[in-house]
């Protein structure tokens, strides 16, 4: 149970709301606007400012937005990013003219940046949206907003302001990428409120990681749903089913926390059975890329390296993850991408090389 600073500031700060479900019987939900003086874990220490990495270089005033972008924390880039790298790479051995190495390198460098805002916005919206939430788990209750450094209002505005310095960046690509882009961000504003109403709220976060698939497509000039419109739609869904996996394992580090405070999740939903659920995903992930690469009509080095490849990395990542060590559960959320991710990329990139030979 949440520690707060006395009995009575808790029964005006949370109201009891049941669930029907069979293994949740009763949560607490936050009344927002009134827990924002609450300490829930008054054991913990008080939070500082970081004294030692990219953070601890920037002026104190900086620090709380550097910290709503997650600027000191790369794995939920990758999670942005490494869709763009798949779909560039994938559109690129579907072309009828295969593009030049030089030009995938700009398409790439130009949508790094991109993805830091793109990112920074999602999760500024995140926090502000769930900043009462984020006070009673105890891995978040440090976030600027939750903690009372920047208010509301600041991160909505600051919200804005990212997409604002983004879309300059944005009119660099084809027009029809606006819209896809625009699909995105509405998706991942939805998600933010998704765990409130659906324990399967990373369903709903797949989409918008995935819809980079699309984004890439009309990127190098290509209809996302032309001739290659099923191919397309497979490595769309492997890259949804890949979302759906990562993320419920990265959720357990919060289970307990998240129960308490009345957050929602497949974490929850599927706790005694998590990876029975990630390898029945990770099943279908696998069978999603055999099939687009036999509708793309790609090579034996794509369904060695790509399918292959995501096959064992998957199988490794759920083996070896521990759900009842927090710890091992936000490593693995970082170092699959790097794994996992690899596999996508290898056997795309080998047959785009390929493509290049011939």
């Amino acid at each position: 149970m949440a520690t707060v600073s006395s009995p009575a500031a808790n029964q005006s700060s949370v109201a009891r709301a049941p669930v029907k479900d069979s293994a949740y019987v009763e949560v607490s939900q936050p009344v927002p606007g009134q827990d924002k003086e609450i300490n829930f874990f008054p054991h913990l220490p008080q939070y500082s400012n970081p004294t030692t990495g990219l953070l601890s270089k920037l002026p104190s005033s900086c620090i709380p937005y550097a910290q709503l972008m997650r600027i000191d924390r790369p794995g939920g880039f990758y999670a942005f990013y490494f869709p763009y790298l798949i779909g560039i790479m994938y559109t690129a051995c579907i072309t009828s003219t295969t593009p030049e190495p030089l030009e995938l390198l700009r398409l790439a460098a130009i949508l790094l940046p991109f993805n830091v805002l793109l990112r920074g916005a999602a999760c500024t919206w995140n926090d502000n949206v769930d900043q009462s939430f984020d006070r009673r788990v105890e891995r978040c209750r440090h976030r600027p907003i939750a903690r009372g450094a920047v208010s509301t209002t600041q991160a909505h505005l600051f919200t804005l302001a990212q997409l604002a310095i983004g879309y300059p960046i944005l009119t660099l690509f084809p027009e029809p990428c606006t819209l896809h882009m625009l699909i995105a961000v509405v998706l991942f504003f939805i998600y933010a409120l998704m765990k409130r109403i659906t324990y399967y709220p990373q369903v709903i976060l797949g989409f918008p990681f995935a819809w980079a698939i699309f984004f890439c497509v009309a990127a190098l000039g290509m209809e996302p749903f032309g001739n290659h419109v099923m191919a397309t739609l497979a490595l769309f869904g492997a890259n949804v089913l890949w979302t759906v996996t990562y993320d419920t394992i990265y959720a357990h580090q919060d289970v307990a926390d998240d129960e308490k405070a009345g957050v929602k999740g497949m974490a929850l939903r599927f706790r005694n059975s998590t990876k029975l659920l990630a390898s029945f995903l990770s099943v279908c992930q696998v069978v999603l890329l055999a099939m687009c690469g036999r509708w793309a009509e790609f090579g034996t080095v794509y369904f060695v390296g790509t399918v292959g490849g995501v096959a064992v990395t998957m199988a490794y990542y759920i083996y070896d993850v521990d759900l009842k060590r927090p710890e091992s559960c936000g490593a693995w959320f970082h170092d699959q991408f790097w794994i996992v991710g690899a596999g996508f990329m290898a056997g795309l990139t080998g047959e785009y090389v390929m493509r290049l030979m011939t």
